[in-house]
């Protein structure tokens, strides 16, 4: 049964993504390539830097003279690795959406494995996880960011977790070691994915030794020795790329996202957004005023799930899986809200921590101390907690999905255990067919098509010395990225003094340039600069300190005052070559 589910859910995944697959080497799947194009970038990068004796956890080609510390982007090493042969072949596209289809299967699946533990009948566990692979967060997340959707090992953890604090029935070093190579795993997949999958170990945790403190005693030992072998083992794999993140080059300090922008609103627990096929119009317009981008409107459970959970926790609240898991759940899907609660895309100044003073009238479903004193401290980490707090609030929602299935399969075993329950099988079926169906996906999945100039692919880019350094326009910068899959799709020929990738600021720009300003500009259509010669001399000279041997002007925006503005800064007519527009300079 384990390997049937496996495979329905890739089928099931590859169904999602078809779009791109009906062209997988020129289509990607997701809206906008800007993000996306961030990781393919990084799927060539780290199997060209080992195979040309390069450091993967700096890409020095980008940003030149600089360098980008890979650790502080969407780098996943890991992933990068793996995929080298199929990169190699096939390319860092396929490659991508190879990734995201595995991404949103094998999380179903491994979602599956866990409730299995905790459930008898297969088709329960399988509706937990249908639940959270194909969930609003992993079908938002997937319009961009992949290295967050590869989220199979949150599952693993609460596996992994239980044996060693609740079970123990396997010997504490064995599992200790097994979770410490899980987490070096994750952190080079998605090391925001590690911050919270730690932060909800706490809060598990904290939550048990509050319910059941006369268990405390007997489990202690066996769950220190374990989690202390965990972390020697993981710093044991992952202290160097640890150490370059924090001491390396380029390495960056500082908030790194926008505070209390990417959170979870009030509604969006109930209102469906444009990732629902079944979202009204209204539904719609009004999600779309959200706080944050689309991609992090994530947190849709639909009325009758959440119908469907609180019935679980009433009628089995004495089962201690049902009542840890409704615990996290409601305390998660809180902390998603952010630092202060937002209702409609409106900004409230009421502090999401404060919601710890309604603890004492929820005493039957949150423990008091646990509520009082564990969640506001945990709000309070996700506030200012250096790295954690540079995780984004909304996309907790995963272990929501995550705990919504569990006791989903809970309910569903129930019933398939006791037919004789009330409601008939028919009427069961519907309530959870219509739980689910609300959270269908739009169909079909977006999938765009990726414009790669035949420059880039032929032997055009390959009159380029090997390792040069060429300007490339677009100019590469926050979410615009088509620079760095045009070098990605060279083979990585060229280095650029450019990019779109988080560095010192902390900004996602390269330092800023008369160069690339004047260049945004033009594009963007905010006015040319005067033509002077001290302009001129400017950015001659900015070009020749980073060794700029070519300058590349491919489809965009405004392409022909780009390319008056270039030739006016050459004072030479540029020559076309596959798509593109090529000057060559003399350093």
């Amino acid at each position: 049964m384990d390997v049937f589910a496996l495979v329905g859910f890739l089928g099931l995944s590859v169904a999602l993504f078809a779009g791109a697959w009906r062209a997988p080497t020129s289509v990607v799947a997701g809206r906008g390539t800007d993000d996306i194009g961030i990781i393919v970038w990084f799927l060539r990068w780290v199997p060209f830097a080992i195979g040309h004796g390069h450091n993967p956890l700096f890409a020095d080609y980008l940003n030149v003279p600089y360098g980008v510390n890979s650790m502080w982007n969407a780098s996943m090493p890991i992933a990068g690795l793996a995929m080298w042969p199929v990169t190699s072949s096939l390319g860092p596209i396929f490659s991508y959406n190879l990734l995201v289809t595995l991404a949103v299967a094998l999380s179903a699946w491994c979602a599956f494995l866990a409730a299995r533990r905790y459930v008898d009948r297969a088709p329960a566990a399988a509706l937990a996880g249908l639940l959270y692979g194909f969930s609003p967060y992993m079908i938002a997340q997937s319009q961009g960011h992949l290295h967050v959707t590869l989220a199979f090992i949150p599952p693993l953890m609460l596996l992994i977790f239980d044996e060693i604090v609740v079970r123990q029935r396997r010997p504490a070093r064995r599992m200790g070691l097994l979770l410490g190579m899980l987490a070096a795993v994750q952190l080079l997949l998605a090391e925001e994915l590690l911050a919270t999958e730690i932060l909800c170990a706490i809060l598990g945790i904290a939550l048990l030794t509050t319910l059941y403190p006369q268990r405390l005693p007997a489990h202690r030992r066996h769950a220190l020795t374990a989690l202390g072998i965990a972390a020697g083992a993981f710093l044991a794999l992952a202290a160097v790329p640890i150490a370059f993140q924090f001491f390396g080059p380029q390495h960056v300090t500082g908030a790194v996202q926008i505070r209390n922008a990417y959170v979870s609103d009030l509604l969006g627990f109930v209102v469906p957004t444009a990732h629902q096929q079944f979202a009204p119009a209204a539904a719609v317009q009004l999600s779309e005023g959200f706080s944050g981008y689309s991609s992090e409107w994530d947190a849709y459970l639909g009325v009758p799930l959440i119908g469907l959970v609180i019935y679980t926790s009433v009628a089995f609240w004495a089962r201690p899986l049902v009542r840890v898991a409704s615990t996290l759940m409601l305390v998660l899907a809180v902390l998603s809200l952010g630092t202060t609660l937002h209702i409609a895309g409106q900004w409230t100044p009421l502090p999401i921590g404060a919601l710890a003073l309604i603890v004492p009238l929820l005493g039957r479903v949150i423990p008091l101390r646990f509520g009082l004193y564990v969640f506001p401290a945990t709000w309070v980490m996700l506030v200012a907690a250096p790295v954690l707090s540079s995780a984004l609030p909304a996309r907790l929602m995963l272990y929501v999905f995550l705990f919504a299935g569990l006791l989903l399969a809970v309910l569903v075993d129930a019933w398939l255990k006791a037919p004789t329950l009330p409601l008939s099988g028919g009427l069961r079926a519907v309530l959870v067919g219509v739980a689910l169906l609300l959270l269908l996906p739009r169909i079909p999945f977006p999938a765009e098509p990726v414009a790669i100039p035949s420059f880039f692919t032929g032997g055009g880019v390959r009159q380029l010395p090997q390792g040069s350094v060429a300007l490339v326009v677009p100019y590469a910068r926050l979410a615009h990225g088509s620079a760095m899959l045009w070098q990605a799709a060279s083979d990585m020929r060229f280095r650029m003094p450019e990019s779109y990738a988080l560095v010192p600021g902390p900004s996602f720009n390269s330092p800023a340039t008369a160069t690339g300003h004047v260049l945004r500009l033009i594009e963007e259509d905010l006015g040319t600069p005067a033509l002077t010669e001290d302009l001129r001399r400017q950015v001659l000279d900015e070009l020749t300190a980073r060794k700029v041997q070519a300058i590349i002007v491919g489809p965009m925006r405004n392409q022909q005052r780009i390319l008056a503005f270039v030739t006016w800064l050459t004072g030479t007519a540029p020559q076309q070559d596959g798509g593109v527009f090529i000057w060559r300079l003399t350093t």
